[in-house]
């Protein structure tokens, strides 16, 4: 008998917009992956859409996530729908009795995440957020670094993702009915991998600039956690940033490179600061070291040359670069179907409770701004 661990894991893509178009390519990369249907409103779209990055001829075009749902040639579906229709569209397609792949945000708030998660524990199907940056082998490295204690505790994180997008109101970046707004669309990414690092916050703040649609077009928050550490997270719809992530902790920084969400080049650089008083010198308060040291001479000479000195001396950097092929969506759909195989329900790298615990930081973040 032929079972899902000796064939090939039989996908379907539900939407066929430009993030559909981007897993399917990388979905080729995977020799044990096939396309097999797609869902959309267009039954044109959806067989050009499947000519494109499956079998050109073959496979079948569903018209919503019910009927996609109802295909038992089908084991799991990429949930490539706007923001708002994640929670419906996912919920159809595991009480349908296929695993879901669900495109970042899984929701627009916990709550909806919550509702997605008991269907899946319910049903006994595999569900897992798309949050593709957490399975990029280099964000592995990142977190396999910050485990071993090579830049000792980590004190400040900070991530920022902006590029400038053209604003239009019914798009869905800016339509709130398609769940619109730089929080949900890019503030997702600096927040999960704060949550990756440091886990929940005891504290959320924050304040953002809104577009005339009312949706946040900018926003910064503050996240303090119990460890003492921070995270200044940014993200805009109109600007363009660094697109970088910065962890910094008490014996040294990690640099994630632009763009962070998917790095070809990290650097680690260790450091050792000088810190606290200048001891006092031997020989008694009289003696002549005891005078060079309240020289204000001397302590500018220290300050300004000595300390840099030393701190240049004791800093060592390492580089990690990896370029991987495509653009990097095939590591989430290997770890998919490496569940899968193994009869496991969840992804321990991006569980379920992982993804309510996001939502429940970016809602915090939106009561702050709503009581500011």
């Amino acid at each position: 008998m032929t079972t899902v661990a000796d064939k090939p894991i039989r996908w379907a893509v539900l939407g066929t917009g430009a993030i559909a178009r981007a897993f399917a390519e990388d979905l080729r990369l995977l020799p044990d992956a096939t396309l097999v249907a797609a869902g959309s409103r267009s039954p044109e779209k959806g067989r050009a859409f499947l000519d494109a990055f499956g079998s050109p001829g073959r496979g079948k075009v569903h018209g919503s996530a019910e009927e996609l749902a109802r295909d038992p040639e089908v084991d799991v579906v990429y949930v490539a729908t706007p923001h708002a229709r994640h929670k419906d569209d996912c919920i159809a397609c595991l009480e349908g009795g296929r695993a879901v792949l669900c495109e970042k945000p899984f929701a627009v708030d916990a709550d909806e995440a919550r509702a997605i998660a008991d269907v899946a524990r319910r049903t006994g199907k595999f569900c897992m957020e798309a949050m593709w940056m957490r399975f990029h082998p280099l964000i592995g490295k990142v977190c396999e670094l910050v485990a071993a204690g090579r830049i000792g505790r980590v004190r400040l994180f900070t991530a920022d993702f902006g590029y400038p997008t053209s604003y239009d109101p019914e798009s869905r970046f800016f339509n709130p009915a398609l769940g619109g707004g730089g929080l949900l669309d890019r503030g997702v990414y600096t927040a999960s991998l704060a949550q990756m690092l440091l886990g929940q916050p005891s504290e959320v703040v924050g304040r953002a600039a809104m577009a005339p649609t009312g949706v946040d077009e900018q926003e910064t928050a503050l996240l303090t956690y119990d460890s003492g550490a921070q995270a200044v997270l940014t993200s805009s719809l109109r600007s363009r940033l660094r697109n970088e992530a910065l962890i910094v902790g008490t014996e040294g920084t990690i640099r994630v490179h632009e763009p962070f969400f998917a790095p070809s080049r990290v650097t680690l650089t260790r450091h050792v600061e000088p810190v606290g008083p200048i001891p006092e010198a031997a020989g008694g308060p009289g003696g002549w070291k005891a005078k060079l040291r309240r020289s204000p001479a001397a302590r500018r000479l220290v300050n300004d040359v000595a300390r840099p000195l030393v701190r240049m001396l004791k800093r060592d950097s390492e580089t990690f670069v990896e370029h991987v092929p495509g653009g990097g969506y095939q590591f989430e759909a290997a770890e998919v179907m490496r569940r899968i195989r193994a009869g496991e329900r969840e992804s321990p790298i991006m569980t379920l409770d992982d993804t309510i615990a996001v939502l429940e930081t970016l809602d915090a973040l939106r009561r702050s701004w709503a009581s500011a």
